[in-house]
């Protein structure tokens, strides 16, 4: 059975939703290894800290290569489905004009003006589409509305798989979110004062709160909870913008927006 001009793209998306899932599988059994210790650092005074640190010396190659694999899958659907829109349009196979046919992903409308030869063979519905989507079209958005953002995502996606074809992208750690510790004291210990850090990358014995204790005397035993999540992260920016900004909701993001545009690229409602 002959294939479809989109079949294609379906199939990379298939494929980068498999590299998708296996990274954050991978992600989940690292976790559970228990690679992170807190500790309690006590001083005479009744102050104190809460810290986190990583036991690994560095994330294994494999994070790295599924996450490079999943970006090169979802950009080549991306300028697929350009092509495979210009076969339907022109009625083509091949398009006229191929060898510059892709999806522009522009974060300057100046030059996603100067690249009108990449999507010509479109129509004027689909090039307005396509504009809209653009990282240089963002609309002003609410902090925690930036995550599921089709124009932020497809900037990411551009930049992060673009980074990845000349180096792989550099998985440097864990980035710690929704912090609240929690304290175990002995009795006639009680807290009157809790400093709770940001969110932040858990690097080496890394602060995520400090304290003071009414009734504590040197010697006692206090034991803590972090209680935060860790999510994985990587050196490329941008830096996230709320604890929701996670790397897993960056890359679900950027597969429901290649999903989306392939879709409407194809003609679905």
């Amino acid at each position: 059975m002959p294939l479809l001009p989109f079949d294609g793209c379906w199939r990379r998306i298939e494929r980068a939703h498999a590299h998708r899932v296996a990274f954050a599988e991978m992600w989940e059994r690292f976790v559970k290894e228990d690679a992170y210790t807190p500790s309690v650092y006590m001083y005479s005074d009744g102050t104190g800290s809460i810290r986190v640190s990583p036991i690994y010396q560095s994330f294994p190659d494999q994070f790295s290569l599924e996450l490079g694999e999943m970006l090169y899958h979802f950009r080549a659907a991306l300028d697929g489905s350009v092509y495979a829109a210009a076969i339907v349009e022109t009625k083509h196979d091949p398009p006229p004009d191929e060898e510059h046919l892709e999806f522009p992903i522009c974060t300057d409308k100046r030059h996603f003006e100067k690249s009108g030869r990449k999507i010509a063979p479109l129509s004027d519905e689909l090039k307005a589409f396509i504009k809209a989507v653009q990282p240089c079209n963002t609309p002003p958005l609410k902090k925690n509305e930036e995550v599921f953002n089709f124009n932020r995502c497809l900037g990411i996606l551009n930049d992060w798989a673009r980074i990845d074809r000349h180096r792989q992208l550099h998985v440097i750690g864990s980035w710690a979110s929704n912090i609240s510790p929690r304290l175990r004291l002995p009795p006639g210990v009680t807290p009157i004062e809790m400093n709770i850090f940001e969110g932040g990358l858990l690097e080496n014995n890394n602060e995520i709160a400090t304290f003071r204790l009414d009734g504590f005397i040197p010697g006692m035993k206090i034991e803590a909870n972090p209680n935060l999540s860790i999510d994985v992260t990587v050196h490329e920016v941008p830096a996230p913008c709320a604890d929701t900004d996670t790397l897993g909701n960056r890359l679900l993001a950027m597969e429901v927006a290649v999903r989306t545009i392939t879709g409407k690229l194809q003609g679905d409602t």
